[in-house]
């Protein structure tokens, strides 16, 4: 199994991003450091469901990100987080019945996923926001609120559409 931790390879350069990936990278960490370790089973479900958590609030994240700057591969950025999201649910819901193996190839598919999907659709992602940014003023705010219960608004006070996203087809 490849070695796991966050190094510039995998850096997007914004800031939020990158803050972000270093949390995913740091649990799946902990979950196989825990896994090595020997901890019990109830320690393996808690660690993967933080993971879980983890995970999702950055889908959720970046996806808003892509709306709100207009990324024109948001379909295609969404559909790798959907595969993904789909997997890791497929992991919890063994790991919940006490199924340790499926740990273990929870931590092996997240840092086969991290490598690749950090290092190419991140990039291309960070890239776009970072040129985004720099042609026009992107005010982006994060919250707490679901995004259908937000008022999305560009910087001269516009309100921004939703992108159709793939669920909407």
């Amino acid at each position: 199994m490849r070695a796991l931790k966050w190094n510039m390879s995998h850096a997007v350069f914004v800031a939020e991003i990158d803050d972000d990936h270093k949390e995913i990278f740091d649990g799946v960490a902990q979950l196989r450091k825990a896994l090595s370790s020997g901890v019990a089973a109830h320690k393996v479900n808690d660690l993967t469901v933080r993971l879980a958590g983890r995970i999702e609030d950055h889908f959720a994240h970046e996806e808003r990100l892509m709306q709100a700057a207009q990324y024109s591969l948001f379909s295609w950025h969404e559909l790798s987080h959907d595969a993904a999201r789909k997997r890791v649910s497929g992991f919890i819901q063994r790991i919940s019945t006490g199924d340790v193996e499926a740990a273990a190839a929870l931590v092996k598919y997240m840092v086969a996923w991290l490598h690749d999907h950090t290092r190419l659709a991140d990039k291309m992602l960070g890239a776009f926001l970072r040129n985004k940014r720099r042609v026009g003023k992107l005010v982006i705010t994060v919250g707490t609120k679901e995004f259908d219960s937000c008022a999305w608004r560009d910087s001269r006070g516009e309100r921004l559409d939703r992108l159709p996203s793939r669920r909407a087809l």
